[in-house]
């Protein structure tokens, strides 16, 4: 009766639980790995299934990969456990470990399925989903089967709020190392607990963006997408990929209706998630006196409107407010979508594009990019140090807003920008030796480490990255990584790998509660 009373008695049994507990090998990495793992092979037999209810060639070969996949990392979950002690750069370490492999499980569907016969092409594809970059080597879109190109839009969902994050609601007690796995995996400079349990604060998060892809996917239903539509485009819109089902991106529906939602929605996913939690549960006014929600909703209608102004070609090629809109939108909150034909744009509105490829929305969106806190942060840093000039003795903090900034946290904001910068001009230079003119290698360094996705040049509304040779889209995939998980956790597990750095330069360990 006592064990039939306790909840927490598995299907082992209490002894079967305990001595499976007493087996497990403690290893953060491989036990975060093993559940990401699992959860992947179940996206991906999810996708099986969308392939048999079409009637599609794929069924089998995705059920199967996605059983093995989830038996595979259920194994490595259960034969692990969390370490009583985790140590900070064994986080940023676990959590690129952990995106490398999502990707090269992720490319398996289109190798077995055949879509593609080489492996780069379809770790370009995988890692272009699951940090919803929307960038695509699949020539012919409209010919891959339904289940593919599901499994295409789940990559995406799932890279948009983290699978990580989503690991981290599921997992048992990690105390302070689950908010590390958090902050290494989130988008954007800084962490927020919205409850004292990190556990809770991840499920929350999931929550709202859960609730925002079902509200999206009504939404386009109702005006008119087949369900199927519906849900792939509500994937890439809350996790701001961009990928579609269609060759022609969002313009092949060719309805207002369906722009309109879909902008509302792509300027919805590019705000803090933690500020709409707290404004569903009732308190509004840290939205609403957001000074980054203020300077993002600026931006935007300043480069729509002088997208409006200048999109031109010389008379004969305009733009309407709605082009520019979702245009400008897609581009800001790193989407990708394609509406309209901006390559056709006069080369003032494309230079804005360029600019604003890398720039990203809020932090603690779904979107890509520098993020508009950071560009706050250093403009306040500069200001200081300007002012220094005229006053050396002056004593000035770092504001964002309301709020200020330690000096620690500046430096670090600075730090990210001049690696980011040295990131782009690097890669943009590598990718141009490849072959490709200055614009289109250009825009694909920034459109990569920006996680955007279209580009300029030949990268434009009608282009791919087909047209960037296969060493170009290495450097590439290089850069999407570091887009996503912002540079630092990639460098640091890169270093622990190639400079083995002594114990003594190693950060503190911090316990699981």
């Amino acid at each position: 009766m006592r064990a039939a009373s306790n909840p927490r008695t598995s299907i082992f049994g209490a002894r079967g639980e305990r001595l499976l507990r007493e087996r497990r090998r403690p290893s953060l990495a491989l036990n975060v790995l093993g559940l990401t793992v699992a959860v992947v092979g179940i996206g991906i037999a999810v996708s099986g299934i969308v392939d048999l209810i079409d009637g599609g060639p794929d069924v089998a070969a995705l059920l199967l990969t996605g059983l093995v996949t989830w038996i595979v990392g259920s194994v490595v979950w259960r034969t692990t456990v969390v370490p009583s002690q985790i140590r900070v750069l064994d986080v940023f370490t676990t959590v690129t470990i952990a995106w490398v492999t999502i990707a090269a499980v992720g490319a398996i569907p289109y190798l077995v399925t055949g879509h593609f016969t080489r492996i780069d092409d379809a770790l370009f594809e995988a890692m272009s989903g699951f940090t919803t970059t929307g960038a695509t080597v699949t020539a012919d879109i409209e010919a891959t089967s339904k289940g593919l190109l599901f499994w295409r839009s789940m990559t995406q969902w799932m890279g948009g709020m983290g699978v990580i994050v989503l690991v981290v609601a599921v997992l048992p007690t990690v105390g302070s190392g689950g908010m590390s796995l958090l902050e290494a995996e989130a988008p954007g400079p800084t962490g927020e607990r919205l409850t004292p349990r990190v556990r809770e604060t991840a499920r929350r998060l999931w929550a709202v963006y859960l609730g925002f892809t079902v509200l999206m996917a009504t939404a386009y239903f109702v005006a008119g997408m087949s369900l199927f539509d519906a849900v792939s485009h509500s994937f890439t819109t809350v996790s701001t990929g961009g990928f579609s089902p269609y060759q022609g991106s969002f313009g092949h529906f060719e309805s207002a209706t369906l722009e309109w939602i879909c902008i509302v929605g792509m300027m919805l996913a590019g705000g803090s998630f933690t500020l709409y939690w707290r404004a569903l549960r009732g308190n509004v006014k840290p939205l609403l006196r957001s000074t980054e929600f203020r300077v993002y909703l600026f931006m935007v209608g300043a480069m729509t409107l002088w997208a409006f102004i200048t999109a031109g070609n010389g008379g004969s090629q305009s733009t309407g407010f709605r082009d520019a809109l979702f245009t400008v939108s897609s581009t800001v909150t790193t989407t990708g979508y394609v509406a309209t034909e901006y390559g056709l744009w006069s080369e003032t509105a494309q230079s804005l594009l360029l600019i604003a490829l890398p720039l990203g929305a809020m932090a603690g969106s779904t979107a890509g990019g520098i993020k508009i806190l950071r560009i706050m942060a250093v403009s306040s840093f500069a200001h200081r140090e300007a002012l220094k000039h005229l006053h050396p003795k002056l004593v000035r903090p770092v504001r964002v807003g309301n709020a200020l900034l330690s000096d620690d946290v500046a430096g670090k904001v600075v730090g990210f920008l001049i690696l980011a910068l040295v990131i782009f001009g690097g890669g943009s230079f590598a990718i141009a030796a490849t072959g490709p003119d200055l614009i289109t290698s250009f825009s694909a360094s920034a459109t990569s480490l920006g996680n955007v996705g279209p580009g300029l040049g030949a990268l434009d509304h009608s282009g791919d990255f087909l047209v960037i040779p296969r060493e170009g889209r290495l450097i590439a995939i290089g850069q999407m990584l570091l887009g996503r998980l912002e540079i630092y956790p990639v460098i640091l597990a890169i270093s622990v790998v190639t400079l083995r750095l002594p114990k003594s330069m190693l950060p503190r360990r911090t316990k699981r509660s």
